[in-house]
């Protein structure tokens, strides 16, 4: 699917022109805007963060990069912090964090030095998780050049072998910058999936493309890491692209996905009922929202992690991007998706799995290295020692690594939506919500029955608060944990803006895949907390305009027009958004900058 909307960078040019001629006062406002991201400063030395954290599991990897993002009065721990130093997997966060960094290259394993993984390819998105999950800090979404550590921006477009590589392949039809990359390095990364499917190209070496399976942008060949008589095509993405068999989705953050994980069934299938009779009993007309779930096909509980919520937990979670976006195979898919002409994997498979340390050559360590298993353990403080996280994290698969980092990672704060940068220190500040944010929340809605004026309280709202226009049906700021060993995840209320469930589009933004029992309009509600630093927004990254966003829910509706089915589910919302004066309107969107 091909969008006709311009990606700018953050929105900030459009927003910084409307914004001259727009009053702050909320009497005045006659267009509302997008107040747009606000900014991630530099790291603080005083957050729990890693410069100087060097990985066990590759410890001649460069040291990890992690702006965290300030805590705020919710107790919300903020994005790049881990959320527990209670837990007796803390230790292993710090090293999974570590992990999460680092490159992966085509192998084999005597070739990485304790610096790189080894599974790359042969077919590839990006070279670590954290390409793909840095903005605002280690773990979040898409980055671009107001991300710290990435001056060019997409990194995606630094992962195509370089002109000399490139001037060597003669077997294959190229292997450079894909069509739907910004080459300005301002647009998001990406990646592509073809809904109709691709039959491949022998000659060429192009493999066979499942429909709706992802196509990988990146082919081995031509790297100088490429195992000799490696011959395997890139995609071709321009004829896809004019063919209209191309669709897109970008990266989704991974903060707060330990309470995710650890909800109950129960508790959102409640959530979701409690949302469905009040859009029929609050609302005159009915807001029409029904949702359903993913479920696992294997033990039929609800799945709740990716774009439609395909996916059950986050090893699996972890699993899958390893495998689809790297192409390291792992102990969950443990078998190559490509293989061009046969000759582009030289590694044993599954290549990333746990591994008990030769006596005299632990897994990653350097090729010089001749520390004996009880040397690892007393360097680290021995078993009881707090050095045992390291001991784990060097056992330990890559992608239990990155699973345990994603588990523990805090929720983002809720800032103020023009906290900005201390001008002395530049750390980011998280300043506390002002009227006008307070007041959006309200014309968003609440389904916490602590919040007078919520949807679910019997206290009197407060004189002069808003009705709500119903997103809270969907974006659900009321879940609650069930009990977990991590005492910061034990029974605790959250507030994800996100109910877990998969709802009707507008026909517009179908992609054409089905992912289990989520069909071609269907998504999951995406959380939306940490919405206020990010970039891009929807599935596949078409804005970076938060109000843009919100109308693209059902874009063909207008003020009074009647909602259809091909409509969706959010019509009535959306029906409801803009009918808002603009000052309401540009009270909304300092609340969801603030979250």
């Amino acid at each position: 699917m091909l969008s006709n909307k311009k990606i700018f960078p953050q929105g900030l040019l459009i927003v910084a022109a409307v914004v001259l001629c727009v009053s702050v006062v909320n009497a005045q406002i006659t267009v509302s805007v997008d107040p747009g991201p606000r900014p991630v400063g530099k790291d603080n030395p005083a957050l729990a963060t890693c410069p100087g954290l060097v990985s066990a599991k590759f410890p001649l990897a460069p040291q990890c990069i992690n702006t965290v993002q300030p805590p705020d009065t919710h107790g919300n721990g903020g994005a790049g912090q881990v959320i527990s130093f209670q837990s007796n997997l803390t230790g292993l966060w710090f090293e999974g964090l570590a992990v999460f960094e680092v490159p992966a290259v085509v192998g084999p394993v005597a070739q990485t030095g304790g610096s790189t993984f080894p599974g790359l390819g042969p077919s590839f998105n990006a070279i670590s998780c954290f390409q793909c999950h840095s903005q605002p800090a280690a773990g979040g979404s898409s980055p671009n050049k107001k991300t710290p550590g990435f001056p060019n921006g997409n990194p995606q477009l630094g992962d195509a072998p370089t002109m000399a590589q490139l001037a060597a392949l003669t077997t294959s039809p190229g292997n450079g910058i894909p069509p739907i990359l910004d080459p300005t390095g301002n647009g998001p990364v990406r990646e592509v999936r073809f809904p109709k499917g691709f039959a491949g190209n022998s000659g060429l070496n192009q493999g066979a493309v499942t429909a709706g399976a992802v196509a990988n942008l990146f082919v081995i060949q031509g790297r100088t890491d490429a195992p000799a008589g490696c011959a395997i095509g890139q995609e071709p993405f321009q004829a896809q692209l004019l063919a209209g068999n191309a669709i897109f989705r970008i990266p989704i953050p991974t903060f707060g996905e330990g309470f995710v994980e650890n909800t109950d069934d129960t508790t959102l299938s409640n959530n979701l009922k409690l949302e469905q009779n009040l859009s029929g009993s609050f609302f005159t007309p009915p807001l029409g929202i029904k949702g359903g779930f993913n479920h696992s096909g294997n033990d039929q509980t609800i799945s709740r992690f990716g774009w439609k919520a395909q996916n059950k937990s986050l090893l699996i979670f972890a699993g899958e991007a390893s495998n689809v976006e790297m192409g390291v195979t792992n102990e969950n898919f443990p078998n190559e998706r490509t293989h061009g002409n046969g000759q582009c994997s030289p590694n044993f498979e599954p290549e990333d799995q746990v591994v008990v340390p030769p006596l005299n050559n632990p897994p990653n360590a350097p090729l010089n290295d001749t520390r004996t298993v009880p040397d690892i353990f007393n360097a680290f403080g021995g078993l009881n020692g707090v050095g045992n996280s390291a001991v784990s994290s060097d056992i330990s698969s890559n992608i239990q690594n990155f699973a345990v980092f994603m588990r523990l990672n805090a929720s983002p704060s809720q800032c103020n939506f023009n906290s900005g940068v201390d001008a002395t220190t530049g750390f980011a500040k998280c300043e506390p919500l002002g009227s006008s944010p307070i007041r959006g929340g309200q014309i968003f809605g609440s389904l916490d029955s602590t919040v007078p004026g919520s949807l679910t309280s019997t206290a009197i709202a407060p004189a002069g608060a808003p009705p709500t226009i119903g997103c809270v049906l969907c974006h659900s700021d009321a879940l609650r944990t069930t009990t977990s060993m991590t005492p910061e995840l034990n029974n605790v209320p959250f507030r994800p803006f996100s109910d877990f469930a998969i709802h009707i589009m507008d026909s517009s933004l179908s992609d054409g895949v089905t992912q289990g029992e989520a069909g071609p309009t269907q998504f999951r509600s995406a959380p939306l907390w940490g919405l206020g630093q990010r970039l891009f927004f929807m599935h596949d990254g078409r804005t970076s305009d938060v109000k843009t966003a919100i109308i693209d829910h059902a874009p063909t509706v207008g003020t009074a027009t009647t909602c259809t089915a091909a409509m969706g589910e959010a019509c009535e919302v959306i029906k409801r958004f803009n009918n808002l004066s603009a000052s309401d309107q540009q009270d909304l969107l300092r609340f969801l900058r603030s979250l």
